[in-house]
Formats: C-alpha cells, sequence, structure tokens
C-alpha cells in the first residue's frame, strides 16, 4: 500500500506533526552543536527542546483528535533519527560507549525495516509499545548526561536505560512475528 494513500495533506499542519517536524528540523543543528566542544550549552538546550517536542506531540495529537498516519511514521523516524545521530556524536566526543551505539543502531533499523515490511504485507502501521517510548526517553536522557558531563555523569543512566531497551527489543521483535503470522492483513 502506498504511503500516499495513508497520508492526507491536511495531516501536516496538524500541530503535534509540526512539533515532529521541528524537531526533525531541529537534528543538523543539535548534531552541529554536540561536535563543538565550545557549544556544549547549545547542544544540551537543542537536545532538551527536542526531548520537549517529543513529549507533547502525543499527547497533543490525542488531546485535539489529530492522531494521524502521517505522526505515527514521522514521531518513530524523528526518536531514532535523534537518538542515534546522538549516540553517534556522543561516542565520537564524549566517551559514550561504542557498542551502545551499535545496539542502538542495530535495534532501530531492525523496528524501522519490521515497519516497512507490516506496512507493505498488511497495510498497517505499526505503533509505538510502551518499552519503546520509555527506551526513547531514558536514552535522551543519558545523552543529556553525558553531553554535560561525560561518562562519569552519563554512563549510570546508560545502564539504567539499557533495561527499557532491552524490553523493547523484545516486544517489537515478539509483536513483529505475532502481526505476520496473523491471516488477517489489517489485524494488529
Amino acid at each position: 500500500m502506498a504511503l500516499r494513500n495513508l497520508i492526507q495533506p491536511r495531516e501536516l499542519l496538524y500541530p503535534s506533526n509540526l512539533l515532529t517536524i521541528s524537531r526533525l528540523l531541529l537534528l543538523p543543528a543539535t548534531i552541529y552543536y554536540m561536535q563543538r566542544t565550545d557549544r556544549r550549552k547549545r547542544a544540551l538546550l537543542l537536545l532538551a527542546i527536542t526531548m520537549i517536542t517529543d513529549a507533547l506531540d502525543g499527547p497533543i495529537a490525542r488531546r485535539r483528535g489529530e492522531v494521524s498516519k502521517l505522526g505515527q511514521i514521522l514521531d518513530p523516524i524523528a526518536d531514532k533519527a535523534l537518538i542515534d545521530s546522538a549516540a553517534v556524536m556522543l561516542s565520537r566526543t564524549r566517551g559514550f560507549p561504542w557498542w551502545a551505539t551499535g545496539l542502538l543502531i542495530f535495534r532501530d533499523v531492525g523496528i524501522l525495516l519490521a515497519g516497512l515490511i507490516v506496512l507493505r504485507r498488511k497495510a498497517q502501521i505499526t505503533t509505538a509499545e510502551s518499552s519503546g517510548k520509555l527506551t526513547t526517553l531514558a536514552m535522551t536522557i543519558a545523552a543529556l548526561l553525558y553531553l554535560a558531563g561525560g561518562p562519569r555523569w552519563g554512563k549510570p543512566a546508560l545502564y539504567a536505560a539499557l533495561i527499557p531497551f532491552s524490553l523493547s527489543f523484545v516486544q517489537y521483535g515478539w509483536r513483529f512475528i505475532q502481526i505476520m503470522r496473523d491471516d488477517h492483513p489489517n489485524a494488529a
């Protein structure tokens, strides 16, 4: 099923989707400032802003009755792009472990590929698991702490974030298997 059949153009103007799009648009500047040791405060500010927009977009969409296919697609892409890019930059500049960056990217690519397979074969958009949302929050906090204080501050948060990360990995994998086993094309 083509995405253009799922997404309505008016969805671009929903406030919740504008927040998600703003998160994507802030990504290049956030990454740029993360590389610059003399601009760390700006990077912290931008990362905090993206975290706030992530926390607000879903509740705004639900409160306004504007939960949309576009938002269901863009929000996880924005989350994964931000967290994975931040992890790479923090590994390069602030001692974030490369093994953690690799695990994050592996998990996120797997989730996105599984979502594309489900969309193509079952004509449905998979939604985020609560453990996935908690992983995004926990990893963003770890990234903020690594950015602010390096491994000394960030490592405990990273290890704590591995709990929801591991749970989400299992939950997404299990849900993908269940959806693909289901004979009904539109069952979640």
